[in-house]
């Protein structure tokens, strides 16, 4: 049966949900099987606000406004813009084509035919960070009405009123048919950027590392890896141990049902993936020495603060859900983990909960589903949109540094 996600009267917010959750089916690695999705992503929005997992450069924050901008100001407005628009980005995408940009270029592959485009990744964040003024879908933005200069003012003075932060920076000349500089950022550019994201976000650690004098650590794999990242102040350092440790604990959850899913795939005499049991075991040998590094901090995790902080954020968490999550804390906090992989109760308790969660769709209960595992599935650890927002954050800082000494 054909399975069709689609959105009516849904907030901006809602769409990119499900624009993520869309592309994380195509990462099945990263595919939210245990339905823990919703814990990871009070982490991700707190330490990262206004970021997704489908974002790619930074200069895209500049990209977009300036192409909704130009159709604004041709007195564009509803329907008529969003299907103008439309056309510009694809035009912009092809210029980048051209341009040798590929290193996250959205539309890589299939160029202008791309179906999701920039603004439709986008667009949450530049509501959140105040880049458009108001909460409104592309076909709900207005036509732009000229303010002219007041007296005495000179033609740079002159603001135009519309649905984009004034201060937007102009695009380079003959936008977007060509791009000048691709994705690296004018010093002017990323300095307004930061500014922007800054002051939408104070006291997050995406506002720490704005701030920051350096980059992100290129080779960092998770926040708690990243030099600036342990420099942030306390309480912002106190919720990413909240992150870490959750993100430590749960990812032998995830190693767990791979590995069941190895088994009875073997155990059907499917031979496509190689050995899939063997090499989950080892994965969860290894995972088991990272909790045995982090035991003293596993059995002190003050998980009252972390669950009052969760429901805080999200007070919509399941009941199954909270004491899924809290079933497998105790266990791993307790030091069960070297034992996991042949422990019965977790075993149980990580098969109960994929099939509560997938009914139908349960791998390991639906065996066309089993004979079509590709191996991993939502294995990786949860790193809260790292690699994306180290993407953006050396975007930005590689900005800041050009014409530094000019």
């Amino acid at each position: 049966m054909t399975s069709i996600i689609a959105w009516l009267d849904t907030s901006a917010d809602e769409q990119r949900r499900v624009r993520e959750l869309i592309a994380l089916f195509a990462q099945t690695e990263s595919r939210d099987e245990l339905g823990i999705g919703q814990i990871r992503d009070v982490f991700s929005d707190a330490l990262f606000p206004g970021t997704s997992v489908i974002q790619t450069r930074a200069r895209y924050f500049l990209f977009v406004p300036w192409v909704f901008r130009d159709g604004a100001q041709r007195r564009l407005s509803g329907p008529k813009l969003k299907a103008w628009t439309d056309q510009r980005e694809r035009r912009l995408i092809e210029a980048l084509r051209q341009a040798g940009e590929s290193e996250g270029l959205i539309g890589r592959r299939a160029g202008p035919a791309v179906k999701i485009l920039p603004s439709a990744i986008y667009w949450s964040g530049l509501t959140r960070y105040g880049i458009l003024t108001r909460d409104a879908a592309p076909d709900q933005l207005q036509r732009v009405v000229a303010a002219g200069p007041a007296d005495g003012a000179d033609e740079l003075a002159t603001r135009v009123q519309g649905d984009w932060a004034p201060t937007l920076p102009a695009p380079p000349a003959e936008f977007p048919e060509s791009v000048e500089g691709g994705f690296a950022m004018p010093r002017h550019e990323a300095a307004w950027l930061r500014e922007q994201m800054m002051s939408a976000a104070p006291g997050t650690l995406l506002a720490h590392l704005l701030g920051h004098t350096d980059p992100p650590d290129p080779d960092s794999g998770a926040p708690w890896e990243d030099t600036a990242c342990l420099a942030a102040p306390t309480d912002v350092r106190s919720l990413l141990r909240h992150a870490e440790l959750f993100s430590l604990a749960v990812h032998g959850a995830a190693l767990l049902y791979n590995l069941l899913l190895g088994e009875r795939y073997e155990s059907a005499g499917h031979t496509r993936v190689a050995e899939p049991a063997d090499s989950y075991r080892d994965r969860i040998d290894e995972w088991a020495k990272e909790c045995a590094d982090l035991a003293a901090a596993l059995s002190a995790w003050d998980r009252d603060e972390f669950w009052s902080l969760v429901l805080r954020s999200n007070p919509r968490i399941s009941l199954a859900t909270r004491l899924f999550v809290n079933a497998w804390l105790d266990a791993i906090c307790s030091g069960r983990a070297s034992a996991v992989a042949d422990d019965q109760v977790l075993r149980d308790l990580v098969a109960r909960r994929e099939r509560q969660q997938k009914k139908g769709q349960s791998r390991l209960s639906n065996e066309r589903l089993l004979r079509t595992w590709s191996g991993a599935s939502g294995s990786a650890q949860l790193t809260y949109r790292w690699s994306q927002v180290r993407r953006i954050l050396t975007d930005i800082h590689a900005g800041l540094g050009h014409d530094a000494g000019a």
